[in-house]
């Protein structure tokens, strides 16, 4: 014969053991594709992007989203950090479904010392959902200072 403390034991058991699967079952279930349309409105002709130096080109990015995105951020990758051309920082927009951003390159020092005359550079736009998800693109070009 079983006493009331093991009833009780047994029977918290049968509480947990659904909910746990529940929570099992819902950390399994595939999240749900984003769709974002990330677009650079003003890309460098051919790839290549000249500039003298002091000279400035400011990009403009465009974030389009059925769904409100929790964070879109435009941020920059060099392969010469801090060579022949310089970032003004990134740009963000939160809680949106649509987004301008801006970058501004400026061009620092010549870049006929780098291979082939040309410092490589990318814009990242990321852009973040509630949940997680992420939906990204790259935007990869060349920069050449005189």
């Amino acid at each position: 014969m079983k006493t009331v403390s093991q009833r009780n034991v047994i029977m918290r058991r049968l509480t947990v053991l659904p909910l746990a699967l529940a929570v099992i079952i819902g950390l399994a279930t595939p999240a749900v594709a984003k769709e974002a349309t990330i677009a650079l409105e003003n890309p460098p002709s051919g790839g290549v992007l000249e500039l003298a130096v002091g000279e400035s080109h400011t990009f403009d990015i465009s974030v389009t989203s059925d769904e409100t995105f929790v964070l879109a951020i435009a941020l920059t990758d060099q392969f010469f950090p801090g060579r022949g051309v310089f970032f003004s920082g990134s740009d963000r927009a939160t809680m949106a479904t649509t987004a301008d951003l801006q970058l501004v390159i400026t061009g620092k020092e010549a870049t006929d010392f780098l291979p082939d005359g040309f410092a490589p550079v990318a814009i990242v736009v990321g852009v973040r959902y509630q949940g997680g998800i992420v939906v990204s693109e790259r935007f990869d070009f060349m920069v050449h200072v005189t």
